[in-house]
């Protein structure tokens, strides 16, 4: 496909782009991926951009207006200097723009693939990378950008996304609020795309057991969260509860899931998550989300990826089969039986706020509605 730039800035930005892509290939091959090389990045641009004699014009203006910079060292004090250049260059909010910067600019299909966490969208986002298809994930901070696609964000996505055999399409991809994604795109981009989820219950369930893996493994995220467990005796637990069914395994396995819950890191991360993702300061209620859905009639809700494999390759222009990937250790039946049946387990793990389950329920509904539509 063809750039087809709107305006000189956006010329610039992509020749710019290119240009330190081009230049830091080198050095990114030994740059530990940290704040430290950010800045060594930065200062190795700004002197390839001055040896250059190159000009590449981008204003203050076209940083707030459209890249939506909010950083106000970089914007107060821009010029469109070198310097200026290389520190945008490496910045994770330039990377987060590059999906809207592919959509303005060049003749492309937009597809979203919004997932709530633990519903399943790591396994679609692997199908469409499978068939060499681009997929840009939400930049919204640093860490996730180097763990995206590294120090150069902007520019290594660009890269990438011109060499792919599908690039008449983009996919946005990842964990972001719905709502707030939309509105960042803009109303001209038409969007076409699945929206995953799963039940609260099902989806804490799912939360439990990556925690309790990653403690098991020993991950330092999760044992520092949780300093009174213990990696073996969280083996042992889990093999004696799955493979055994011994009481007092199973009485154990209920308790370190009650604990895990109870964290205010898990609290914060995986409690009333459907809110975070489908609600903010517009969209309010069942009835407004509804209606954002009314708005973008080829944006699918999914609320089972494996029953719904069909519909998620249909709106995604792909082919199946989706890969079902599961890092856990244990099933979700295997913590259920630890509380006896799927009732007490769903009492005593769901989200408390009843948003959740409304904005489940709605979503449902919408599925079973574009279900029966010929």
């Amino acid at each position: 496909m063809t750039f087809r730039p709107r305006t000189k800035e956006e010329h610039d930005l992509y020749k710019c782009a290119k240009f330190c892509n081009e230049a830091s290939q080198s050095l990114l091959e030994f740059l530990p991926k940290n704040r430290d090389s950010q800045a060594t990045l930065a200062n190795f641009l700004e002197e390839k951009i001055n040896k250059s004699g190159e000009n590449f014009f981008i204003s203050a203006d076209f940083l707030i207006r459209q890249i939506r910079c909010t950083d106000s060292n970089l914007v107060k004090q821009w010029t469109g200097a070198p310097a200026n250049l290389a520190w945008l260059m490496v910045h994770e909010q330039l990377s987060n723009y590059f999906c809207k910067f592919v959509a303005d600019n060049w003749d492309v299909e937009l597809y979203l693939i919004h997932h709530v966490p633990k519903s399943g969208g790591t396994s679609v986002c692997e199908a469409v990378h499978q068939q060499s298809c681009f997929v840009a994930y939400p930049h919204t901070n640093f860490n996730m950008m180097i763990q995206s696609t590294g120090l150069l964000g902007f520019g290594i996505q660009l890269a990438e996304f011109e060499r792919k055999s599908h690039s008449d399409r983009i996919y946005a991809g990842g964990h972001f609020n719905l709502p707030d994604m939309l509105g960042r795109l803009g109303t001209g981009v038409r969007c076409r795309g699945i929206s995953l989820t799963r039940s609260p219950a099902d989806s804490t369930s799912s939360a439990i057991r990556y925690v309790w893996t990653m403690v098991e493994q020993d991950d330092p995220q999760w044992t520092h969260t949780y300093p009174s467990f213990d990696p073996a005796r969280l083996s042992a637990v889990r093999r004696d509860a799955t493979l055994s069914g011994d009481p007092v395994s199973l009485s154990a396995m209920r308790d370190i899931a009650h604990t895990i819950v109870q964290a205010p890191e898990f609290q914060e991360n995986y409690v009333d998550l459907l809110s975070k993702y489908y609600y903010n300061h517009d969209v309010k209620n069942v009835f407004a989300l509804q209606s954002l859905f009314s708005n973008y009639p080829e944006l699918a809700p999914s609320v089972d990826a494996a029953r719904d494999e069909n519909l998620i390759c249909w709106q995604l222009r792909i082919d199946g089969p989706v890969p079902h990937l599961n890092a856990s250790l244990f099933s979700h039946r295997q913590l259920v039986r630890a509380f006896g049946n799927d009732d007490t387990f769903h009492a005593a793990i769901a989200p408390a706020s009843p948003q959740s389950s409304e904005i489940y329920g709605a979503l449902c509904v919408m599925r079973a509605l574009s279900a029966q539509q010929p």
